[in-house]
């Protein structure tokens, strides 16, 4: 089990941590936000020791007038303390799905209480935190955003409250034996995100990333899909008489507070011809009313120069579940808002927080779905939550007041199973099966908050409270069967004072599925759907990049020269009989293309793996000359000496710093002795500069950095590199994801 770590932060909003794909963890504190880090491990199955965490601490409040301009006041019905006189303190975030950040790493989202939400990133090989992108500004009008008071446009622009959602897949997949590159979204999935403003118009927002030309351009493209406005419904039993002025304000001050998007389910199992159909439900908290959405989210799939490219666009109604709100309508809903489901239930559950405890609603899937409407699939209860028992009167049951500060519907990676957990402003913790939901069972105490228990007893112990003391619970968070909790202890007898330097909070992680034997394993990188970690993900490559005998070889030399390589690396590293052949028709191919002379290669594909000789000079300037690596120092011959790395003819150094390459280039230093370079891990080409290239951040893996090379002048990438580097993106031999070297 993860050990507690004390934290120097005092969490400033509900749900203060967020867990990502990528074992990082996200804490929202004041000004600043803290990232955990786990310490990178190459033999995590070997080391019984528990893993350590960095802690790196980003203040996320300033902003540039590019970034966020400062507005002039408005009217007294526009004008907005909270937004405009804010510190812009955090008040939420949240982790991005893997496969939309730089090397398919996550991004955060940080929304602050100036109601901007911004995107962060690590770049650089610091991994220096930076803000790369605004969402507010897909919502800015062109060409510049109107401070006329009167037309709403800050109300438009102001981001109250966003979720993300599961990443949608196409199952649009190319034809057999066909050549066209898979489109990202077949493996990643669409990036998608829910935001609704402070008109509670909800939009839902395509993230694309882009490849940056300059430090200025943008790194992601924010498309809006669909908008919907929720609109203020009747109420029955209104305790506010109808049609007063105090009516009509306080319907207009109403606001979204919480978002939540379920799971999307593709109402046929197959696509119909090029287009492919998802649905899902998004629950939001507005005002104190819970309102339900059906969101479609349709992929159409084409074919542009050999490359798969989808086009996704969406559309959001209200769900007809809303007109059978009598279960729930009579609650004053506070949030916040999960889905509850497994992969071989029946029914989905939707669990909402509300005054004093929370309720929970059950649905059929094709319910969920709105393929079919039955009254009688629809199942609501509620579920009171209490003080802790008394000793003195243990029959005496109090209704608990504070809301719930943390809700995370946990699934059971070795199972089929999920678990609802939540924790309250005022220190109680509650957990439940989702079959114990669906039979009505009481709620039980998870593992973790025994752990506060005991925290908060030596708290006392060491302050002498007398057991006059509380626990605040700020969020909850999960990873890979793991559950995180954070919290504060208090005393509760006495005005509290503290300063920043007694800012103490506690994460502390239990095991809620059964004990993990090696906690540190669970930080092992995990390949996404269909990739294969290990070193088969090699052959992979070498059936990508080769031809075959009946193939057509690209015109593009780049192309070719990544078919010599991919060849020479089966011959060198590869027992696999069938690789060597099939590396044998290639070059056999591109012999006959190209006019280059492969009989010493294409002979040593019948015996075991050898090594190849560096080219000579007529080799390199004869016929096909440009399907052979050459050294950017001396333009010889490189040769291949084992799989992983290469050396030209004269024995020169590469991949040091520009000054060191700078004086090998003016110098006539030859014969340096046996220094190699190594190949890329992904594509196999030598890396003869720095400054170009990526690592695994897990086993160490260089690779070539495909949009560092694209960028550097007198390079270029052949059509099929690019297409490599897309469909293999991560590390071939433990499927980490990479990191910058620069």
């Amino acid at each position: 089990m993860l050990r507690p770590v004390a934290l120097s932060v005092f969490p400033s909003c509900r749900e203060a941590i967020s867990w990502s794909a990528d074992g990082e963890i996200a804490i929202a504190a004041g000004d600043h936000f803290q990232i955990l880090t786990p310490t990178s491990i190459k033999d995590a199955e070997a080391s019984s020791s528990e893993p350590e965490w960095t802690v790196t601490r980003v203040r996320a409040n300033l902003f540039t007038n590019a970034e966020w301009p400062a507005f002039l006041p408005g009217d007294r019905d526009q004008f907005s303390i909270a937004a405009e006189q804010s510190t812009a303190n955090i008040i939420a975030l949240a982790w991005s799905p893997a496969g939309l950040g730089k090397y398919r790493r996550c991004v955060l989202l940080v929304l602050t209480s100036n109601l901007v939400l911004s995107i962060w990133e690590p770049l650089g090989l610091q991994q220096k935190w930076t803000r790369v992108g605004i969402v507010n500004h897909a919502f800015w009008p062109q060409p510049e955003h109107s401070q006329d008071p009167t037309d709403h446009g800050f109300r438009k622009t102001d981001i109250r409250s966003f979720t993300w959602c599961d990443s949608p897949k196409a199952s649009i997949s190319t034809s057999e034996g066909s050549s066209t590159l898979p489109a990202l979204e077949t493996r990643w999935g669409a990036s998608l995100l829910a935001v609704v403003n402070d008109l509670n118009e909800i939009s839902l927002i395509q993230f694309c990333r882009t490849t940056p030309a300059d430090a200025s351009s943008t790194h992601y493209e924010l498309q809006i899909l669909a908008t919907h406005t929720l609109e203020n419904p009747e109420r029955e039993n209104n305790l506010v008489c109808p049609g007063s002025l105090f009516e009509k304000a306080m319907r207009e001050r109403e606001r979204t507070t919480s978002l939540c998007c379920g799971p999307w389910m593709s109402p046929s199992n197959e696509a119909l011809g090029n287009s492919d159909r998802h649905v899902a439900m998004i629950a939001a908290a507005c005002g104190t009313q819970l309102r339900l959405l059906k969101v479609e989210a349709i992929f159409e799939s084409s074919n542009q120069n050999n490359i798969q490219q989808c086009t996704l666009s969406a559309s959001m109604e209200e769900h007809p579940i809303e007109q059978s709100n009598e279960g729930w309508a009579q609650n004053n809903v506070t949030g916040p808002l999960r889905w509850l489901h497994t992969k071989s239930s029946a029914t989905m559950t939707l669990a909402v927080g509300i005054m004093a405890g929370l309720i929970t609603i059950t649905m059929s899937r094709t319910m969920y779905s709105a393929s079919s409407f039955n009254l009688g699939d629809l199942k609501v209860r509620e579920w009171p939550i209490y003080e802790p028992e008394d000793d003195d009167d243990p029959d005496l049951k109090e209704r608990h007041l504070e809301p719930i500060y943390g809700m995370l519907p946990a699934r059971n990676e070795r199972g089929d199973a999920c678990k609802l957990h939540l924790g309250t402003l005022g220190g109680v913790g509650l957990a439940t099966e989702l079959n114990q939901i669906q039979t009505g069972s009481e709620l039980q105490q998870p593992q973790w908050k025994r752990m506060l228990d005991e925290f908060q007893e030596q708290y006392d112990l060491d302050h002498g409270l007398g057991g006059m003391l509380t626990s605040r619970i700020w969020g909850l968070a999960t990873y890979r069967g793991i559950t995180a909790a954070i919290f504060t202890n208090h005393p509760t007898d006495m005005v509290e004072y503290r300063v920043s330097s007694d800012d103490v909070s506690t994460l502390v992680f239990s095991e809620e599925f059964g004990r993990i034997p090696n906690t540190r394993a669970v930080f092992t990188p995990r390949a996404p759907d269909g990739q294969i970690p290990g070193h088969d993900r090699v052959g992979e490559v070498i059936s990508f990049v080769l031809p075959g005998a009946d193939g057509e070889v690209d015109p593009d030399q780049e192309t070719q020269r990544l078919i010599y390589v991919v060849a020479c690396r089966a011959i060198v590293g590869e027992s696999d009989k069938t690789l060597r052949a099939y590396a044998q028709r290639s070059l056999e191919r591109l012999a006959i293309v190209t006019g280059a002379d492969l009989t010493e290669e294409i002979g040593k594909c019948h015996g075991p793996p050898s090594l190849i000789a560096a080219k000579s000079a007529d080799h390199l300037s004869g016929p096909g000359g440009h399907v052979y690596e050459k050294c950017e120092v001396c333009d010889a011959g490189i040769g291949w000496c084992s799989a992983q790395q290469a050396r030209c003819s004269e024995g020169h150094i590469w991949r040091k710093s520009n000054i060191y390459l700078q004086l090998l280039k003016s110098s006539s230093i030859v014969n340096l002795g046996c220094m190699y370079t190594v190949r890329c891990g992904v594509s196999f080409l030598a890396i003869q500069e720095p400054g170009i290239s990526k690592y695994c951040s897990f086993c160490g893996t260089e690779a070539l950095d495909e949009e560092r090379v694209a960028s550097t002048p007198g390079h270029d990438l052949g059509k099929t590199t690019i297409g490599l580097f897309q469909t293999f993106d991560t590390c071939l031999y433990c499927a980490g994801k990479f990191q910058a070297t620069y």
